[in-house]
């Protein structure tokens, strides 16, 4: 494993001052799989008042777990003490967390094997608990016995679930039927970090185990309990947003856009991600335009960026075939649809001598010619159809645009 300048002096400077030190977790794991760690987590046995006087930048990231940041110039690095934790009281927090002495007593608080490897630049590495042989056989595996594992921890439930997704790896016999036994305690969660790890197994490789925490009751009090057709999940495309549309799809009999509304505030999720969540389940719900006209008329509710999504889900969701309506909204990719995007403005009809009243009544018929012949959508063109604003009215009327 090659470790980065920058920690390699965080490492050396802990142990100039005489304390044993560690890179750990995700990096080492990450680089046994011949991936680019994305952060370094250094595990010390440096108290953590002592590793705060160490280093000159420092951010107490969580002091009351022994974790401090050191910001170096390249990256920051998340150090903490060596610790044990015990009684955990809520499957969530520690009541007692105490300074270990030992790497090894360390890691063996670590919720999977693969996350519970060390690696020194001079000693290698250290995995008590056989990471490494985990790594090679494509498992997740809990540390020791997985029931005290997910009784400490029950977020650990769903980080299980979240890195055989991400790996596409098999979870061990005995962590899985762990999982099926204690999924109701993820009920202690937050909302917050349930959909942060749920999010991330959607985006894996094995989005379809999401089942596993549904079936047996971890998502019940999101209203999710049951599923349908999970291994249809992986076949949209690998984005968090796309496959949990797809999920409240299978998931749910009542639909309604109350429910699904109900669902996504109960998961805490931002208002952006409720809208797009909310639109694309709604654009699962209707009747497929047959031309361009009716088709960009839709974009007042389904706006144009979000139809090629909606259109992969029904491929998957409603067995579709939906390659007319692909090259259609190619096709239109850009044309006029609302007023706005008229070449003419209200203003322009005022200079006509239309008062008021009249403005709007005119746009909107100019909107609805350029749907057909969005060709016309030039300032003079527009001005010309205006000067005869009772003739296109008419047209309007008997459908003849």
């Amino acid at each position: 494993m090659i470790l980065p300048n920058d920690v390699l002096n965080i490492i050396e400077n802990l142990e100039s001052a005489g304390y044993e030190t560690w890179a750990v977790g995700g990096c080492v794991r990450d680089s046994l799989l011949g991936l680019t760690p994305k952060d370094y987590d250094v595990a010390t046995s440096c108290p953590f008042a002592v590793t705060n006087t160490l280093f000159p930048r420092t951010v107490k990231t969580g002091e009351a777990y022994g974790t401090i940041t050191v910001l170096t110039p390249s990256i920051p690095v998340e150090v903490t003490s060596f610790r044990l934790e015990s009684h955990y009281a809520d499957s969530r927090h520690p009541e007692n967390v105490l300074l270990a002495h030992d790497i090894i007593t360390d890691l063996s608080r670590r919720d999977l094997t693969i996350n519970a490897m060390a690696w020194h630049p001079k000693r290698g590495l250290c995995d008590p608990f056989g990471g490494k042989a985990d790594l090679q056989k494509r498992v997740t595996r809990a540390v020791g016995d997985p029931n005290i594992r997910f009784k400490e921890d029950a977020l650990r439930i769903l980080r299980c679930l979240r890195f055989a997704s991400e790996l596409d790896f098999d979870i061990e016999i005995n962590t899985l039927e762990s999982i099926k036994n204690l999924a109701p305690t993820l009920k202690n969660i937050s909302a917050e970090r349930i959909s942060c790890e749920l999010g991330r197994l959607l985006a894996g490789v094995r989005p379809q185990l999401c089942a596993l925490a549904i079936e047996y009751g971890g998502l019940a009090d999101f209203g999710l309990e049951h599923i349908k057709q999970p291994d249809l999940l992986c076949r949209i495309p690998d984005s968090a947003t796309l496959r949990l549309a797809g999920l409240l799809w299978l998931s749910l009999d009542d639909k309604s856009a109350s429910k699904i509304q109900s669902i996504l505030r109960r998961m805490r999720l931002d208002n952006r991600t409720i809208h797009k969540v909310k639109s694309l389940l709604s654009g699962l719900d209707i009747t497929l335009p047959t031309d361009a006209a009716a088709l960009k008329r839709k974009f007042s509710i389904l706006k144009p960026e979000i139809w090629g999504d909606i259109l992969s889900l029904r491929s998957v969701l409603l067995n579709e075939d939906n390659e007319e309506i692909y090259q259609l909204l190619s096709k239109i990719s850009g044309q006029p649809w609302n007023r706005s995007m008229l070449d003419i403005s209200g203003d322009d009809l005022h200079d006509m001598g239309y008062d008021n009243r009249m403005v709007g009544e005119v746009l909107q018929a100019l909107t609805e010619l350029v749907l057909y012949h969005p060709e016309l959508n030039t300032k003079d063109a527009l001005l010309n159809q205006a000067k005869d604003y009772n003739s296109l009215k008419d047209k309007i009327s008997e459908g003849h645009l």
